[in-house]
């Protein structure tokens, strides 16, 4: 066995048994340690999972990037079409990049019910659109089909059909804006036939989904004229240069903006959640440094006499630093593993169960959101562990000072 290994291990459990300030200074240590990985690893796993939350809603929403003219993208209504034909689609379609695209026309609306009313905005869709990024947020129904045929079908949030007070199954008046001056308001009938709720309220308060057709008929337009075409990645895809190469490729009227772009508000706020936690890692790591050099140097002026004998049997003062070093390693060890028991018990049983709940209107979720990296976990485990053991060098270096002829003759 390591010299210096087999001395911290008869150290370490001479330590522990006996009432010493060392044993309770360690104790601390481990406790200062198995607290800051709780808090650093409900951070991590609490911002990624907000983070990847939020983005798969904004995504499942608008797709990864967004074609529209420079007139529409400055508004959530689709006020100039554009034709089918100068999207150009050959010329920057990419299936190693591309999963999905989708038409839409999106259009001011009235929904009306015999005792309420709600304005809000149509989007037009066609048989193309994901539905299932929106099945995990399906209260009750089931998402139409919007084939050749003109559908009468709409779907609504849990939000608006509330207002309205309405009830799956039932009919829905809309009034539609007729650009001719002095003319009457459009009017169709919609029967209600699945009933959402994405958290965003923004969204839930405005949005209805209806066939693209009977908005572009609304509108006047042909079946070629549409109001924007969104674009869903494949996952290892990367939007920045795909929609700049999209970009360059279509005629300068029309515009193309990436998801972040959209949203910028939100992502900018979920940007602040990085710096959030990156700040919430230093201080953690911080304080698990400073604990553990009050606990080594505790140590060390405890056992100064033991250090005066080994260095009279001939230690040299590198091998003491290794045999409190030893030590310390074990202390963090121990902080580490009590910590990750504490810190991932706490988050599977937030993803599971849900206990803490958000207001939505400030978060975009009902209840924390957890992600579970395990690989950026383990990284952060050795990332503590190596810049606690680095640092922990300094202290270690008073072994040098200490003269075995005075500690043992005045001790």
């Amino acid at each position: 066995m390591n010299f210096e290994f087999f001395i911290a291990q008869r150290m370490r459990s001479s330590s522990t048994s006996e009432s010493t300030v060392s044993g309770r200074i360690i104790k601390i240590a481990i406790a200062a340690i198995a607290l800051g990985m709780v808090m650093m690893l409900i951070a991590l796993g609490t911002s990624l999972g907000l983070q990847r939350e939020i983005k798969a809603k904004t995504i499942a929403l608008s797709g990864d990037i967004r074609i529209a003219p420079f007139e529409n993208n400055n508004s959530s209504l689709s006020i100039t079409p554009i034709d089918t034909v100068e999207l150009r689609k050959d010329s920057w379609w990419d299936k190693n990049q591309v999963a999905r695209l989708y038409p839409y026309v999106a259009k001011g609306v009235l929904l009306k019910t015999k005792s309420e009313f709600e304005g809000g905005v149509v989007k037009g869709v066609d048989q193309n659109y994901p539905w299932e990024k929106l099945f995990p947020y399906l209260v009750e129904g089931s998402f139409p089909v919007f084939d050749s045929t003109l559908s009468k079908e709409i779907v609504l949030s849990q939000t608006l059909a509330q207002k309205l007070k309405l009830n799956l199954g039932d009919r829905v008046t809309a009034y539609f804006q007729n650009d001719d001056p002095g003319a009457v308001p459009r009017i169709r009938y919609f029967n209600l036939v699945a009933i959402y709720q994405t958290g965003f309220p923004d969204f839930d308060n405005s949005f209805a989904f209806v066939d693209m057709k009977q908005v572009q008929k609304i509108n006047g337009w042909t079946n070629r004229q549409i109001g924007g075409v969104e674009v869903f990645l494949k996952p290892k895809a990367n939007a920045i240069p795909y929609a700049e190469k999209i970009y360059n490729e279509l005629p300068p009227h029309i515009d193309v903006q990436r998801v972040d772009q959209l949203y910028q508000g939100i992502f900018d706020w979920i940007a602040l959640f990085d710096f959030n936690v990156l700040i919430i890692l230093i201080v953690m790591i911080l304080v698990g440094t400073l604990n553990m050099t009050t606990a080594l140097l505790v140590l060390i002026l405890e056992r100064s006499r033991m250090v005066g004998v080994l260095k009279s049997l001939g230690a040299n003062n590198r091998q003491i630093q290794k045999v409190f070093l030893w030590n310390a390693v074990y202390i963090i060890l121990r902080g580490l593993v009590w910590g990750n028991v504490l810190g991932l018990s706490f988050l599977v049983g937030q993803s599971y169960y849900g206990w803490i709940a958000l207001d939505p209107a400030n978060y975009f979720v009902s209840t924390v959101p957890i992600a579970l990296p395990i690989p950026l976990f383990v990284g952060l485990n050795l990332m503590v562990l190596s810049v606690c053991s680095l640092l922990l060098w300094i202290p270690s270096l008073i072994v040098g000072r200490i003269d075995p002829t005075e500690v043992v003759r005045f001790r």
